[in-house]
């Protein structure tokens, strides 16, 4: 029995719910299309909105999805395009589309993916929302109401491409008089909350950066990403911001305060209630450092003693370390012994997460000083916590210049030493908190 489009694309949807275990099996919900949609975005190179998941997933399309998105479904699950995923599928057993996606016919059963290590590639990009930067796209990838059209070249571009402190203005001059689209926007990150409507006929276009670090700018026409254009801004120093939701722009700054005592960082209850931080509420706090480290990414060894801070009354209290690249982040997060469900790393393009890989020795008395060590030769690296060999992991892909370091504490946690350097032993970056 022959296939209908329809038929595949309900084969898709159903092959993309078992690679990324939506549900557990028991369905999908919007987190699933969520993380789907960054997932793509950032393995692929392709960007499908979540509003287009979303109608895709509730068979809403009045006349079907665009090609271009069905090429990317179909990259996602490693086929070279939309009819290399047919031609492929064009033997197995029909998936009719009233049938329940959440089935266990043609690829295996949910629960056996999950023992696989390509389930967990999802979970980690919960913490690095803050900080997540990613490939330019490599082909058009329109998937809203209307399809678009390139005439001509595409203009965007920053004023200045470096710059220093926060928060920062960035004018953007662009030109899409030669593109035909329904709508255009400026994204500043991958969050769908930090894109702004544009006149098309206009030329200017600013935006404010509340954070430094490494940042790709995107020129957006109905959800194609049709320009990028990368924004560093060093910081001045260590940046400590308090967030009471890491959704939100709005934060607490210590700008011109004191936060270095006793050979550490950290932010003393004190100063915190001088600055007016409600610490009865759930806050977490980010201290950010980005400058031009000229570290690859490839081969370098990253250093830090760090711990959290009593504070807030977590049951699972955690801390997230970055190493913010040109591309991405690689990122550790230890939690508190008992906690190690919730733990991760990501180093180069893989995830771990505790739900279904054994993390147990990144929990850890967080409460107590804790030497963590990132040592990357030739894409090879290897976790030490205290100064036993952890994880080893190897990547395959270019992630560029290491451009920033974060630390993300939930309540707020001290820094005693960080240290950042090449394999040969040159150090690029060294702090001791020492006045």
């Amino acid at each position: 029995m022959s296939r209908s489009e329809r038929d595949y694309i309900e084969l898709c949807k159903k092959q993309l719910e078992e690679k990324f275990s939506f549900g557990n099996g028991q369905g999908y919900s919007q987190k699933d299309l969520e993380l789907l949609s960054n997932y793509i975005e950032e393995e692929k190179g392709l960007y499908i909105s979540l509003s287009t998941l979303k109608r895709l997933w509730k068979n809403s399309f009045k006349q079907g999805p665009q090609l271009a998105t069905l090429n990317a479904l179909a990259k996602t699950l490693n086929y070279e395009n939309w009819q290399d995923f047919k031609l492929k599928n064009k033997d197995d057993k029909v998936v009719h589309a009233n049938t329940p996606l959440n089935s266990n016919q043609g690829h295996g059963s949910v629960s056996s993916k999950l023992r696989k290590p390509g389930a967990a590639f999802l979970f980690a990009l919960l913490i690095i929302v803050l900080i997540l930067f990613v490939y330019g796209p490599k082909e058009n990838t329109s998937v809203l109401k209307g399809s678009i059209s390139i005439n001509g070249p595409v203009v965007f571009k920053a004023d200045k491409t470096l710059s220093r402190g926060v928060p920062n203005t960035f004018v953007f001059n662009y030109d899409v008089s030669q593109v035909q689209a329904d709508s255009f926007f400026v994204q500043q990150t991958w969050n769908d909350k930090k894109k702004e409507r544009i006149d098309p006929r206009g030329t200017v276009f600013t935006s404010i950066y509340y954070e430094s670090g490494f940042h790709r700018a995107r020129l957006i026409a109905n959800d194609s990403v049709i320009a990028m254009q990368p924004v560093h801004i060093l910081s001045d120093g260590w940046e400590p911001h308090v967030y009471y939701d890491s959704s939100d722009e709005r934060f607490v700054d210590f700008k011109g305060e004191s936060f270095i005592t006793e050979g550490r960082f950290h932010l003393p209850k004190d100063l915190l209630l001088k600055k007016n931080v409600d610490t009865s509420q759930y806050f977490i706090t980010r201290i950010g450092h980005s400058k031009a480290y000229e570290v690859s990414s490839d081969n370098f060894e990253f250093n830090v003693r760090t711990k959290l801070d009593t504070m807030n009354n977590s049951n699972c209290p955690w801390l997230n370390v970055l190493i913010v690249t040109e591309k991405n982040a690689f990122n550790i997060e230890l939690v508190q012994k008992g906690c190690e469900a919730y733990a991760s790393y990501h180093i180069g393009e893989i995830r771990r997460n505790g739900k279904v890989n054994d993390l147990s020795l990144l929990g850890r008395n967080i409460f107590e000083w804790q030497e963590l060590n990132l040592s990357v030769k030739e894409k090879n690296a290897e976790i030490r916590i205290n100064g036993e060999s952890s994880y080893f992991e190897t990547f395959k892909e270019d992630f560029g210049k290491v451009m920033g370091l974060i630390f993300i504490f939930e309540g707020k946690g001290s820094i005693d030493h960080v240290k950042l350097s090449d394999t040969t032993g040159t150090i690029s970056f060294e702090d001791n908190f020492e006045k």
